[in-house]
């Protein structure tokens, strides 16, 4: 099965010998040119993917399946209509029998496991396959969200907001000169595997006024030697929220001590929060209150972020520590 590029950056993958154009249809239009249509409205759906979104819509009751890891999702945590919500594994370890049984006229999935994409297809499935790589793709896929639904006016609305949100950051940070900007490392499952130059991380680094000493390395995650960032120093380093470790193993190993970040004690990890999802711009806001101690009001900041959730996904965040 070919894949459909479509404006929003996504994927898009349909079985074929779909017939005649619904009454009622989203038409993409692929590469080619080609029209593809998808029968609206949209009622079950399996989120493998972009599950924060669904109280963002207000579409549980589209909610037909969700990945497993929704359960602990600090956003959706407190929604009663989770519980409810039939589990049908992830897209590592997929129960494709209560997938199907679930009948979704649409799967929301990962691009990055194209052989679930096609072994669901081939069973006749429509699967939307996404990656977004940048805050730019992610709001393409809040809009997409949006047509999808038939809730376009929320789509704008929710990104009117995350704009909004992420410009107040970047204002409170933006008088800072560009020779005292922090350098700010990030790191993933292993310590040594770093943010490059390309996605959502590199993006929240820039906006927060500080620079990425492995942006020269053109991909989303590179693994690189201990000794590379030794050499680079940055100021701060942030841990990804579901990562086996902490800073306390980095603190306890000699080696690291000779990186100012894990000296001067300014080593995080980070909230478990998506950057797939309208919680961004919260990451956005805790990193640089970290990165740049006293430009924030911690009460401020604290009711920014209350004030948004409410706004965006209509229950506060709980449990979000900023100090």
């Amino acid at each position: 099965m070919a894949a459909i590029v479509v404006w929003f950056q996504v994927v898009l993958f349909l079985a074929a010998g779909a017939g005649a154009a619904p009454a009622h249809a989203l038409t993409l239009k692929d590469a080619a040119g080609k029209d593809i249509e998808i029968a609206l409205p949209v009622r079950r759906v399996v989120f493998l993917s972009l599950y924060d979104l669904i109280p963002v819509f207000g579409i549980w009751d589209r909610a037909a399946g969700i990945n497993r890891w929704a359960f602990d999702s600090p956003v959706l945590k407190g929604f009663p209509e989770l519980k409810a919500c039939p589990s049908v594994g992830t897209a590592d370890s997929l129960n494709v029998e209560t997938l199907l049984s679930l009948h979704p006229d649409l799967v929301i999935t990962w691009s990055y496991k194209p052989e679930v994409t096609a072994f669901l297809v081939e069973r006749g499935l429509k699967v939307i396959s996404v990656w977004p790589e940048s805050l730019r793709e992610l709001y393409q896929v809040i809009d997409l969200y949006g047509r999808i639904f038939q809730k376009e006016d929320r789509a704008r609305e929710v990104r009117s907001l995350m704009e909004n949100s992420l410009a107040a950051t970047a204002s409170k940070v933006s008088k800072t000169p560009p020779e005292k900007r922090p350098k700010v490392l990030w790191i993933w499952t292993k310590p040594t595997t770093v943010s490059g130059g390309i996605g959502l991380q590199q993006d929240l680094i820039r906006l927060i006024g500080a620079v990425n000493p492995a942006e020269h390395i053109p991909l989303k995650q590179a693994d690189v030697s201990l000794e590379w960032i030794i050499a680079w120093d940055p100021d701060v380093i942030f841990i990804w929220g579901s990562a086996r470790y902490g800073p306390g193993e980095l603190a306890s190993n000699r080696q690291w001590k000779s990186v100012k970040a894990v000296r001067n004690r300014r080593v995080y990890k980070a909230p478990a929060l998506s950057t797939w999802s309208p919680a961004v711009s919260t990451l956005a806001l805790w990193m640089a209150y970290k990165a740049h101690p006293g430009c924030f009001d911690r009460t401020e900041a604290l009711e920014a972020i209350r004030a948004f959730h409410m706004k965006c996904f209509g229950a506060p965040l709980e449990g979000l520590a900023l100090d």
